[in-house]
């Protein structure tokens, strides 16, 4: 009776052994991408390949390009993709993976990788990130040491499968399972935690990869600095301030980043000499400062000599050098809104993005024009929020906002520092609160040239490939 029981179980595991090796899934990739043509010719190489490959492979497989397939959605949030998804391939496909624009992909070992998963179960694949304690992104969110939330960090991708796609897409489009917060911040987080109500957790697996080791079976390749930079005196620094934050802040940004800035005006509601500041007429107010941002734009779009508006608070640390590398991968004759995005109400037909404005809100030349053009962008009082209201503006003006992940809305140590040490140098943090400016200035954003990161450095421009 035992040797029948072993030789079934022989049978069994050779059977599935010989399922496992036969098995073949089908992938659905979906990349996005900032709405520029930097991002978007990166994307599109990235397209090209994965088509080849799958091809190559013999691997059945589709690739959208989100922006293209499903304009105006908010698909950087993830959620819209949901329905569209599970309604395209719901039933013809094993796994869908999302990427962005700078990733490679070693396609022969992305599906070696899921071979190791059931595909007719919910699974959730990705380089797993975790908060150490509450952050503010995060909406303070208690963080338990011991079982921490995973998210994905989707620089290196992350995959699906489809029927879990199928699950959390019913469960998005029923309005009383869905996130109860309007304001979009930390999208992966948010769409790991909302994943995460549905009972399925996210699984950090080492060959979804931000630096490049053995193995990998994605790589986040991170946007390379272009090879120009732009003149200092062409971006113009305006520093929002206000009386009451002379003496504590405008110290800290003057022993810092501001001497270079050349090109500079710091803005409050009273003029003083000594410290260099210039009254627009308008009043203070504790919020908003919409009406301050607004006469801000007015001026700038007066400057003869300018190509950049740089908006940033009197609590903002910036590397200036970084900014001028990156400003001249764009044409300050087109409509750039550039910085780190948010979103509010993103996902519903009368939502919008917006930059938010703590790690600077930067905009072209031809951009600050239109927008004090008459009409186009008026506050409805001093103290609305300008970056909210900015947001309304420009979707007002169709023009997409270009998220770089090298600006910060809060502090150093409220994002992982997985973020922070690997792929794109930080460009900017924002707010004084319980840290050390001045060191925060000199670890994170004062680095010469000589020690910039080597994956910055040693690589070229939009060098976005797929390999087997």
């Amino acid at each position: 009776m035992m040797d029948i029981l072993r030789a079934a179980v022989l049978i069994l595991l050779i059977t599935r052994g010989i399922h496992c090796s036969q098995r073949k899934d089908s992938f659905v990739f979906v990349i996005l991408s900032q709405e520029s043509a930097r991002h978007t010719d990166a994307a599109r190489a990235l397209s090209s390949h994965l088509t080849a490959e799958c091809k190559q492979l013999d691997v059945p497989c589709v690739v959208h390009l989100a922006w293209e397939d499903w304009p105006g959605v908010a698909a950087w949030t993830y959620f819209p993709l949901l329905e569209r998804l599970s309604n395209a391939h719901g039933t013809n496909s094993s796994w869908v993976i999302i990427l962005e624009e700078w990733v490679t992909v070693r396609l022969g070992k992305l599906v070696h990788l899921l071979h190791d998963y059931n595909p007719s179960q919910r699974a959730f694949i990705g380089r797993g990130l975790a908060d150490k304690g509450e952050s503010i992104i995060h909406h303070f969110t208690v963080v338990d040491p011991s079982h921490p939330l995973y998210y994905p960090d989707t620089r290196a991708g992350m995959v699906l499968s489809t029927v879990l796609v199928n699950r959390i897409a019913s469960r998005w489009s029923a309005a009383s399972t869905r996130p109860g917060s309007d304001f979009t911040i930390d999208a992966p987080y948010e769409f790991a935690s909302f994943v995460k109500s549905d009972g399925v957790e996210l699984t950090h697996h080492e060959s979804v990869c931000v630096q490049e080791k053995p193995g990998c079976a994605t790589t986040y390749n991170p946007p390379q600095m272009c090879d120009g930079v732009v003149e200092t005196h062409s971006v113009h620094f305006a520093v929002k301030s206000c009386e009451r934050y002379h003496g504590e802040r405008l110290p800290i940004i003057q022993a810092t980043w501001l001497k270079d800035a050349t090109n500079h005006a710091i803005y409050s509601d009273v003029e003083d000499a000594a410290l260099g500041t210039v009254s627009l007429g308008v009043p203070n107010t504790r919020e908003g400062h919409c009406g301050k941002t607004l006469a801000i734009i007015h001026r700038a779009a007066e400057l003869p000599s300018i190509q950049w508006l740089a908006v940033v608070d009197d609590d903002t640390l910036i590397s200036v050098p970084r900014l001028r590398r990156l400003l001249s991968c764009y044409d300050p004759q087109d409509l750039v809104a550039l910085g780190e995005k948010y979103g509010f109400a993103a996902t519903t037909p009368h939502g919008y993005d917006y930059i938010t404005g703590g790690g600077g809100m930067v905009f072209s030349k031809a951009l600050v024009e239109q927008l004090a053009a008459p009409g186009v962008c008026k506050c409805p009082s001093d103290n609305t929020p300008d970056d909210m209201f900015l947001g309304v503006c420009l979707r007002k003006l169709s023009v997409p906002i270009i998220h770089s992940s090298a600006f910060h809305q809060n502090r150093p140590n409220d994002y992982p520092e997985e973020l922070l040490q690997e792929g794109e140098l930080p460009l900017s943090f924002h707010r004084y609160w319980m840290s050390d400016p001045l060191e925060e200035f000199a670890r994170w954003l004062n680095q010469s040239s000589a020690s910039e990161r080597s994956s910055v450095s040693d690589s070229s421009p939009g060098s976005v490939h797929v390999e087997l």
